[in-house]
């Protein structure tokens, strides 16, 4: 007669509950993903949109840009015309220089104007919190019916601002009508929609400089402006690079108000990349689709020159 211990292994195994080599019961708990197999289950549905959404339109539009195709009749395959056609001189260089410029009076305007904003705003002050509410509001108003109400504003004739110039004494301007003004008034309502959204990012920055920097500073007789040149400016450039960042991106694609407020005109004198490749979607598609690469690729060798900066800063 055996004992317990004198059990075969195989006749052990049977008794807790299955066969070694066969799977348990079906009580016994499937494994569960682990590793590196669970991580792609769990982002795989994002990554799925994004590939969806994102990648696919963006390879589909490089191929596109080799082809000659208005959406109606074949495609017809011609290189790298479309590049040569869109680089040379013309309406594509006129409003890529357009873009830079209405950039550049994007970025300096609306960069200070939300410095100013922020610092206000971070002062223990009962009027700190009327700031900041007063300044997003306008980032709430869609970015159309902020450009058809700015349109009525410069109107010439009975338009608000023109009305409040005449009361001095001085004509107005006919500012959407001008060459030189049309670009700088559309820039103007780009400042003062989003001015607001990027006090926040900067009053963010400034709450985690540390006071005791301030109060060492105001010990070694160091003044406001020297405080804020030494000590503001230098401890507020990570958020001062994201608002770069995303002041560059939303110039270079801006089209909203343009489209509402001037259409591109006039002539082409506010005409801007993304304008360009809209009014260019109907009759060309391969020309559309080579400026929207172009505009990828700047984008890109911006973003590129900005992380290198930043890491070099941080190191």
């Amino acid at each position: 007669m055996h004992t317990a211990t004198e059990l075969s292994p195989k006749l052990t195994s049977d008794r807790a509950g299955g066969h070694p080599d066969r799977p348990h019961g079906p009580g016994r708990r499937r494994r569960r993903p682990t590793g590196a197999l669970a991580g792609w289950l769990s982002v795989a549905p994002a990554l799925l949109v994004i590939l969806g959404f994102t990648f696919y339109p963006m390879v589909q539009s490089m191929l596109l840009s080799t082809d000659r195709w208005n959406m109606l009749g074949p495609k017809q395959f011609v290189g790298a015309e479309n590049y040569a056609t869109i680089l040379g001189p013309g309406t594509f260089r006129e409003s890529l220089l357009n873009t830079l410029v209405f950039t550049l009076l994007t970025l300096v305007g609306t960069y200070v104007l939300a410095l100013a904003t922020a610092m206000a705003a971070n002062r223990e002050l009962a009027s700190a919190r009327i700031v900041r509410t007063i300044t997003v509001l306008p980032a709430v108003i869609p970015m159309v019916v902020a450009g058809l109400i700015w349109k009525w504003l410069y109107e010439p004739d009975h338009g608000l601002i023109n009305t409040l110039i005449g009361l001095a004494g001085v004509d107005g301007a006919r500012w959407l009508f001008d060459n030189d003004l049309a670009l700088p008034a559309v820039a103007l309502v780009s400042v003062w929609k989003d001015f607001g959204i990027y006090a926040l990012i900067l009053l963010g920055g400034l709450q985690r400089i540390p006071a005791e920097l301030y109060e060492a500073a105001t010990i070694d007789r160091a003044g406001p402006w020297r405080q804020f040149r030494s000590i503001t400016l230098p401890m507020l450039r990570p958020a001062a690079a994201a608002v770069f960042l995303l002041l560059v991106f939303n110039s270079f694609k801006v089209f909203d108000q343009v489209w509402v407020m001037t259409e591109g005109g006039p002539g082409t004198s506010t005409l801007t990349v993304v304008t360009f490749i809209y009014t260019k979607l109907l009759t060309d598609v391969g020309v559309a689709s080579a400026a929207s690469v172009v505009l990828f690729v700047i984008l890109l060798l911006i973003t590129v020159i900005r992380l290198r900066l930043t890491s070099r800063e941080e190191s």
